[in-house]
């Protein structure tokens, strides 16, 4: 999570493209990657042999100055091919 996030940070969209599952994946191009991310705070995680769930909080700058604002998500994510992968936003903590 931390890495994709970093990611997000930098504009790393061959890195982004890398951690995302195949079958999920946007197309995603450089345009997707301007928002102004701040700071992430992980709430909480569980990994397991073959998925993982992380629930985290990312702040960004609003585009008109007004301050942060926060994304909230709990994620799914799957081994694929020997490394961690995005899959999803869940609805709820399973």
């Amino acid at each position: 999570m931390r890495s994709r996030f970093s990611a997000y940070v930098t504009g790393n969209l061959p890195y982004l493209r890398k951690s995302w599952h195949p079958d999920t994946c946007p197309d995603l191009s450089a345009d997707d990657l301007n928002t102004d991310w701040c700071r992430l705070e992980v709430v909480k995680s569980k990994q397991g042999l073959k998925k993982s769930v992380v629930e985290f909080t990312a702040w960004f700058r609003n585009g008109d100055g007004s301050g942060e604002s926060a994304l909230h998500e709990i994620s799914l994510f799957k081994l694929y091919k020997k490394r961690w992968v995005y899959v999803e936003p869940l609805s709820d903590w399973p």
